[in-house]
């Protein structure tokens, strides 16, 4: 079984060698470009959730503080069409809804736990 990250071997008849021809060279050159531009994007992501995270504790707490319920169905329903209609692709709309309901499952974990640890307090 072949190793997928080795290229293939070339058949006996060919000469071995160790260069790479240029279009394997270019190809790895701008996947190691794209690469340093996914691995931005990442770190803008994981600031932006992190972003998103602490202002939607800071409403669950005020929430919380006047007696409101934490969690709004319809409100959450809005948030999801919100994305869902600014989605411009390539991912699909359910992809998108799948995303977004996981941020705010994680975010919800969040205030739990923060309102638990308040209450220990």
């Amino acid at each position: 079984m072949s190793n997928p990250r080795q290229p293939l071997q070339k058949p006996a008849a060919e000469p071995q060698s160790d260069a790479r021809g240029p279009a394997e060279a270019d190809a790895e050159a701008d996947i190691a470009s794209l690469r340093v531009c996914v691995d931005a994007i990442d770190q803008k992501l994981l600031r932006l959730l992190n972003e998103r995270s602490h202002y939607a504790n800071v409403i669950g707490r005020i929430k919380k503080s006047v007696g409101l319920p934490v969690y709004v169905p319809s409100r959450e329903a809005e948030v999801l069409q919100n994305v869902i209609s600014a989605n411009g692709g390539p991912l699909g709309n359910d992809a998108v809804q799948r995303l977004f309901e996981r941020i705010i499952d994680e975010t919800r974990a969040l205030e739990r736990q923060r309102y638990q640890d308040d209450n220990m307090r």
